[in-house]
């Protein structure tokens, strides 16, 4: 327990004290592993290892060898003797062994990836969120092993298997999403149609306000990575004319219930993209789309949280069950940082009516009248002012 006080007292760990205390560590971690009758201590033994790890490897990344060799047996004991009450544990800390790795990973790692993508390592729920948050390191530091001995077809049938279900369609979509931020199109292009298919069967069957924020998120990310021509090409290739279908009856109605930081910043400017660069949304006859896609971006853009959001009860998520032997707990020290796919724009809002203005300079006298026949006047007003506050106009 002392060498657990010295590494939550200080902000970085350097060599001569991370030595010592890992192998403590892990020799406490080898002998509760015959008995895990404590989970309060397992816990904090568990976090205390994450957080020696983070913290050494700030100060000095060549450190991560070090790790690997005192954690690697423990954590091959835990899953080759099924310790269920530590695998999710296991799994976690193998994600920030991962994350820390520069490619190519070693063999010691892709053995375990390949244990990762068999379907019998998915049958338990609890262990579900750590082996998703696992799966996107390696998708995140092995992308080009990826395209080899069918570990893609293997990554998206896991991925169908989660968002099948209301209670893991969640986790279905990280996945998703990952492959989808990490890979080149001309790699995903030939599994596409299976993605939609399994996205569209889903909504058609079980439609939640949780599953469909995450397809407004999922279509976002695909827009601004692979551009707005690719995402309506490929879905139309599933069902002539289903973008529309899609963006009327789902994008534009649920887009104002898009929340946090990064999310709000990816589904406003998508959706902007789409109705400013797509030659599809730019056509006359498109004229309503249009409209009611920019009303949702100003709503989503201009109105408070609250004033926005529908409550709708959901499936409980499995990670809110209590008893980390029936579920998944999380490891604070290990967690993924948030990535944001759109660095370079700092203001949505400012992305907007730069972007509005722009297209309006191209054709005045059009885009007025679409606005004024299709947005409320609320939204109309709070479009005239962000032009104000940015300094912009639509002529």
């Amino acid at each position: 327990m002392k060498c657990i006080m010295r590494v939550l007292g200080v902000a970085s760990i350097s060599s001569e004290v991370a030595g010592p205390c890992i192998t403590q560590l892990t020799s406490v971690l080898n002998r509760v592993c015959s008995n895990p009758k404590n989970p309060i201590f397992n816990h904090y033994l568990f976090e205390s290892v994450a957080l020696l790890v983070r913290r050494a490897c700030q100060k000095d990344i060549s450190l991560i060898s070090a790790f690997e060799g005192s954690l690697f047996p423990s954590l091959q004991m835990i899953l080759a003797n099924d310790v269920t009450e530590f695998l999710p544990y296991a799994f976690q800390l193998l994600a920030q062994l991962v994350e820390l790795n520069r490619p190519p990973l070693s063999a010691n790692y892709m053995q375990i990836f390949v244990l990762l993508l068999s379907p019998d390592s998915w049958k338990r729920s609890s262990n579900v969120p750590a082996l998703v948050r696992l799966l996107q390191a390696f998708l995140q530091k092995a992308p080009h092993e990826l395209n080899q001995e069918g570990r893609l077809s293997q990554v998206l049938g896991i991925f169908n298997m989660l968002v099948s279900s209301p209670s893991t369609d969640e986790q279905g979509f990280y996945v998703l999403n990952t492959v989808i931020e990490n890979l080149e199109f001309n790699v995903i292009s030939p599994y596409i149609r299976h993605i939609w298919n399994a996205l569209f069967t889903r909504l058609q069957n079980h439609r939640t306000v949780k599953f469909q924020k995450s397809l407004i998120i999922f279509m976002s990310l695909f827009l601004v990575k692979h551009g707005p021509a690719n995402l309506i090409e490929t879905m139309n290739a599933v069902q002539p004319n289903i973008f529309f279908v899609i963006m009327e009856q789902f994008w534009i109605p649920n887009l104002k219930l898009i929340t946090g930081t990064v999310e709000l910043k990816l589904a406003a400017v998508a959706s902007t993209k789409l109705i400013c660069e797509s030659p599809a949304l730019l056509d006359a006859s498109a004229a309503r789309h249009w409209g009611k896609m920019l009303g949702s971006i100003v709503t989503l853009l201009s109105q408070p949280e609250q004033d926005r959001l529908e409550e709708e009860p959901e499936v409980p998520d499995i990670a809110e069950n209590v008893g980390y032997t029936a579920a998944f707990v999380n490891l604070y020290n290990a967690g993924k940082n948030e990535v944001d796919p759109l660095k370079d724009i700092k203001d949505p809002k400012e992305f907007l009516v730069a972007s509005l203005a722009r297209l309006s300079s191209l054709s005045p006298g059009r885009y007025p009248l679409v606005i004024s026949e299709n947005l409320e006047q609320a939204n109309q007003a709070a479009l005239l002012q962000l032009c104000s506050n940015y300094n912009c106009s639509i002529v």
